[in-house]
């Protein structure tokens, strides 16, 4: 065999494994944090219990569509619940009066259980806030559920309730690692 075919050849089999390797290619990020807002979500006043002796609670969910979640379907992604914050919106401007609260998320079809995400208490003292916030013990993993068609995330707090319905904005603390196959 003469140089020029051996350096011919050996050229094509260096292409054709460049050409496999990136075929093969694996694109990986790590997110350290991303937040998802939930604007409104509104609770019924207590009415007539307000003056009852002890807590009341009262619980509200809402769903993310598809629509919200389509990046993390076409990618092989890891996706943590790290915190969540509840932040004053209409008819309350404190939420102190939030004693105790637990989060969870589903898939809306149900097709896995529920993940408890979070169990807040309100910390001794706690003064006048327009924020509640509630870490997690360690980053929860919700990879299974944030690839549903619809997640529920329901969200039930116990407390001095108000009168009046009020409502909070709830915000969502995601991280996570996305890869993905070339």
């Amino acid at each position: 065999m003469s140089r020029t075919t051996t350096n011919h050849a050996l050229q094509a089999v260096l292409l054709l494994g460049v050409a496999g390797a990136a075929a093969c290619a694996e694109v990986e990020a790590e997110v350290p944090e991303a937040q998802v807002t939930q604007k409104g979500v509104s609770f019924h006043g207590v009415g007539i219990w307000s003056g009852w002796p002890g807590e009341v609670s009262a619980m509200q969910s809402f769903t993310l569509s598809s629509t919200n979640l389509s990046w993390v379907k076409d990618l092989n992604a890891k996706v943590y619940i790290t915190q969540i914050d509840l932040k004053a919106g209409s008819g309350v401007e404190d939420l102190s009066f939030i004693h105790h609260a637990h989060v969870t998320m589903a898939d809306a079809e149900k097709k896995w259980s529920a993940v408890p995400v979070v169990d807040y208490a309100r910390p001794e003292k706690q003064g006048p806030t327009p924020v509640l916030s509630a870490k997690t013990p360690y980053p929860v993993d919700i990879s299974r559920i944030w690839t549903a068609d619809e997640v529920m995330v329901s969200i039930a707090v116990a407390g001095d309730l108000p009168k009046k319905g009020w409502s909070v904005d709830v915000v969502l603390h995601l991280s996570g690692k996305l890869s993905y196959k070339l």
